[in-house]
């Protein structure tokens, strides 16, 4: 249910405010990117024949959870898949079996739905077949425990979403960090309101914002410190070494990032080519540390690494299926 509220911005799109992919880019990946009747054609960035998904919408968790469902007995699912069918299991047994369709193919639902399954605590899984009844896919949702770790990811530069391996040393690339509250199991704790801080404890780089996808969110995003929305941080790291840069090109970036009355720029004063450590923590949870990788070597550049990658494979969901 939405939260009350005036919002900051629009709530539409694939994607929120940091990056992080909602339902709707799911459901747009098995329909269009996934479709393997199509997958071949021109208005796709590279070619996805034998790729499967699916994707549970919701979360496992009780509906007292919500003022809008306490009290019920029983949850609406939703769940998407470039496959025809998708069975759904609760702690192993089955809640029924739905058709999945392609919108261009038909007025028939193009997501399936369970509209009544009992809670109770445990796996919610989904089962992607094909109509001959091979499995293709699966995907599982617990019910979470209590939050257990912080955990660091690098969103870019990386390999999975083409933005490269390593930040280039120019003064201006930057590297997406995801602050995940997770349980015991490694899942994402939904709920999570942790406040996150983040602090680069060596080389090149500066905490430049943070921001955690909340459309209803006052928090400001120039800040190192941001509370968990859906159990996810966002943090920016700008790079503070013009290493990469020949001398005429630092000459014409300090003329560019003079301070302004709107804008106040990095101080660009070193040379260290070293990588970039950034540690996260949070009150009750050990903190956690990475290693952005930096590069004076021109291909890491943000246009070259654009160029190299065109029409190969990418992946913004972090592995989530």
């Amino acid at each position: 249910p939405p939260k009350p509220g005036w919002s900051v911005s629009s709530t539409y799109g694939q994607f929120d405010l940091c990056g992080f992919p909602k339902s709707a880019a799911f459901w747009f990946r098995s329909q269009w990117l996934l479709d393997g009747n199509t997958s071949n054609s021109t208005d796709k960035p590279f070619p996805t024949d034998g790729m499967n998904q699916v994707h549970i919408v919701e979360s496992w968790e009780s509906p007292n959870n919500w003022n809008e469902t306490r009290g019920n007995k029983t949850r609406s699912i939703h769940a998407y898949s470039n496959a025809p069918v998708i069975e759904l299991l609760l702690n192993g047994k089955s809640q029924g079996s739905r058709s999945v369709h392609r919108m261009v193919h038909s007025n028939n639902p193009t997501y399936a739905e369970w509209e009544k399954v009992p809670w109770e605590a445990g796996e919610l899984t989904a089962v992607a077949r094909l109509k001959d009844g091979t499995v293709v896919a699966k995907a599982t949702k617990a019910t979470n425990t209590e939050a257990s770790r912080l955990e660091l990811a690098l969103d870019c530069p990386s390999p999975m979403t083409g933005t490269g391996d390593s930040l280039f040393l120019d003064g201006q690339d930057v590297a997406l960090i995801r602050a995940t509250i997770v349980d015991s199991i490694g899942q994402t704790v939904h709920f999570s309101t942790h406040n996150v801080t983040f602090k680069v404890l060596n080389g090149p780089g500066v905490i430049v914002g943070t921001a955690n996808g909340d459309s209803k969110s006052y928090q400001p995003h120039d800040s190192s410190s941001q509370t968990a929305f859906h159990g996810l941080v966002r943090a920016v790291v700008r790079v503070t070494s013009m290493a990469g840069l020949s001398k005429r090109e630092k000459i014409l970036l300090q003329e560019i990032d003079r301070p302004s009355f709107a804008f106040k720029p990095v101080v660009l004063l070193s040379e260290d080519a070293d990588d970039i450590v950034v540690e996260a923590s949070t009150p009750g949870l050990a903190p956690s540390q990475l290693v952005i990788p930096t590069s004076t070597n021109k291909k890491d550049s943000v246009l070259s690494v654009a160029s190299h990658g065109a029409g190969k494979p990418v992946d913004f969901f972090n592995g989530n299926k």
